[in-house]
Order: C-alpha cells, then sequence, then structure tokens
C-alpha cells in the first residue's frame, strides 16, 4: 500500500480532530479510540523494534531493539528480578541485565535472539515543536498520540534531580565522611522506617543488604535495587560498637498520609493516570503531551514520517511525557555495551 505523505496525514487529522470536537460526547470518544489506525502506517517500522518487558511475568515497560544480535534499552528503574522481553509475535526470551546509565534511566538487555531489527535514530533536532508523533507499542497501532510541545532540552532546577519514588524508602538524610567508608546518617525522619527499626542520627551506614557502602552516592545507587515493602539488613557503625538493623523499607507516597506533606501539584500532575516513578534528572528530553502509561516507557517516539526521535522515558506529569532524543541516547548506549556502567554499579 502506497504511504500517505506525512503533510496530507497532518492535515487530515486536523479534520479528524476539529469533526470530533464538535460532535456529540459519545462521537468524541469514538473518535478518540479512533486516533490511533491513522497512525498505523507511521509506526509500523519502530513497531518491529519495540518488545514488552517483564519483570516475574507482569508489564513494567517497553524496550527498544538496538541491534539485530539482541541488545535492547528499556527503562532500567523498572527491573529488578527475572527480565523477560516479549516480542510481537508472542515470543518471549529470558533476558540478561548487561549495564546502567542511570542519568538518563537507559538499561541494555540481551537476549539470545538473531536477525533482529534494530531501529534508526532520525538525525539530531529532528523533532519540531507541533509535530505530530506516536508512541509505538508491540500491536499495529500506537499506545498513545500527540504532539511535540518542546524541542530537546536540558532540565533545570528541581527536575534536574534523580528521584525516583518506585525505590523503598528508608526516611533518612545522608552526609558524606572524611574517609569516604560508609555514610552518615545526618538525620533521621519520626516514625520513618529508619526510625522504627532505632536508626538514630550520626549512626554510619558501613553495609546494605551485605555490599560495602562508599558514600552518599553509592548509597542512593544502592538503593535503586529496593522496593517498598522489602526488608533489607543494614549494617551500621555507632560510636565504637557495630550493629545490623532489619528495615522494612517504605514508600516516598506515604509522606503524604501526613497532610502537613501534601504535594498538591503532584496530586494535580496525577489526575490523569499514574506518572512514572523516575521522571528527573535526565540529559536531555523532547517534550511531548502523549499520555504515556509508565509500563509504555522504554520504546520508541516516531514522527509522522516514521523517523525514531529517541525513547520514551518517562510520563512526567499529567500531559507531559519526555524522550530521551536519538543522538544523546547513541553515545550512551556505545559506552553500555563497551562495559563502561556495569550492572555491578547499578547492584
Amino acid at each position: 500500500m502506497k504511504r500517505l505523505p506525512a503533510q496530507f496525514l497532518a492535515a487530515a487529522l486536523g479534520v479528524f480532530l476539529a469533526a470530533g470536537a464538535s460532535s456529540a460526547q459519545t462521537s468524541t470518544d469514538n473518535g478518540k479510540r479512533r486516533l490511533p489506525k491513522l497512525f498505523a502506517e507511521a509506526v509500523a517500522s519502530a513497531t518491529e523494534s519495540t518488545v514488552r518487558v517483564q519483570v516475574a511475568n507482569k508489564d513494567v515497560a517497553l524496550g527498544t531493539v538496538v541491534s539485530p544480535d539482541g541488545y535492547i534499552l528499556t527503562k532500567g528503574s523498572e527491573l529488578r528480578g527475572d527480565i523477560s522481553c516479549v516480542f510481537r509475535d508472542g515470543s518471549a526470551y529470558d533476558a540478561r541485565y548487561l549495564g546502567y546509565h542511570r542519568p538518563s534511566d537507559l538499561a541494555l538487555l540481551k537476549v539470545d535472539a538473531e536477525a533482529l531489527k534494530p531501529v534508526t535514530f532520525a538525525e539530531p533536532k529532528a523533532g519540531i515543536i507541533g509535530n505530530w508523533v506516536a508512541a509505538t507499542g508491540i500491536t499495529s497501532e500506537p499506545v498513545a498520540v500527540g504532539v511535540i510541545s518542546a524541542a530537546a532540552r536540558k532540565l533545570y532546577g528541581e527536575q534536574s534531580f534523580i528521584d525516583n519514588t518506585n525505590k523503598g524508602y528508608l526516611g533518612i538524610i545522608l552526609g558524606d565522611i572524611a574517609d569516604g567508608d560508609g555514610v552518615l546518617v545526618r538525620e533521621v525522619s519520626k516514625d520513618a522506617p529508619a526510625s522504627k527499626a532505632n536508626m538514630k542520627a550520626k549512626d554510619v551506614i558501613l553495609e546494605l543488604a551485605g555490599k560495602a557502602v562508599k558514600g552518599r552516592d553509592n548509597m542512593i545507587e544502592l538503593m535503586e535495587n529496593y522496593r517498598p515493602g522489602d526488608t533489607i539488613t543494614v549494617k551500621i557503625r555507632r560510636g565504637d560498637e557495630e550493629l545490623e538493623l532489619k528495615i522494612k523499607l517504605g514508600s516516598k507516597a506515604d509522606l503524604n498520609k501526613d497532610p502537613k506533606n501534601i504535594d498538591r501539584s503532584e496530586i494535580q500532575n496525577a489526575m490523569g493516570g499514574a506518572l512514572s516513578g523516575r521522571r528527573t534528572g535526565f540529559p536531555m528530553v523532547i517534550q511531548h503531551d502523549t499520555v504515556l502509561k509508565p509500563t509504555d516507557c522504554g520504546g520508541p517516539l516516531v514522527d509522522l514520517d516514521g523517523k525514531v526521535l529517541g525513547i520514551n522515558i518517562a510520563r512526567a506529569g499529567r500531559v507531559e511525557s519526555w524522550t530521551i532524543p536519538g543522538d544523546v541516547v547513541l553515545p550512551i548506549l556505545k559506552d553500555l555495551k563497551a562495559g563502561k556502567y556495569p550492572l555491578g554499579k547499578k547492584d
């Protein structure tokens, strides 16, 4: 079938949406459900390079095939335990977790498969404000469609700091110590998991679940592996004594149970559905208004011509999703394949 020019499709979308806006509510709802069908050809090629990533047979993200011999990029903060990748034809493969680049939240997986179709990323600055885009899944239709609302940009302020609300919560404020071995507990929040386990200010954390803690940043990285409800053993030094504490991790969401800590902007952002647990701290993002589910991050974003603009990395707000541009992804992929960011740095 001959492909329609992108300009024609864009014009058709404008007419389609205008008609939907002037129709009765039922007609508009039906129109929204039919809208992804208009993008079927645009996503056709990239869909062949998209997989569903599962942990313990539960959907956690999408993945993007980046090499014919089984290398796949996905959203790393969603991964733990046994990982598998499900392809469009229904075939499933166990996946090895090779590396993690924490700033971008991109993880490299490897499946034992050959002759896969990798994505080809578009030229830099291909994503133009106002252009239509679609997020691919593993079916013939996209998982979401929308328009680019901001071209590739860096993040500033609070958005530039990495905060993963998926991870387990201790309820402590950390500080560095002079020799770099361990990390100082500067403060313990009242009624937090650490407080309930009798952790105290001025304790020094030496090990987390049997792994040596080497400073504040290392402690934060180690915590990425654990989720609310997990129980971990924390070895501390208190004065001249070493102790082991068993702590059942909580969730940062627990903070909102206290009216004093309610973040109203977060509540408003989440009114359209769940947001990604890790949605800040990325090096560069394209912003678009597709309403992605967190489990649909990790796959390609394409324009009307089917060009892959990058990899969707987070649903950051009610109508705000973020994509890491292809020209940012490629050097990260090269370093991951070279072993520069081994899994050990995340463990």
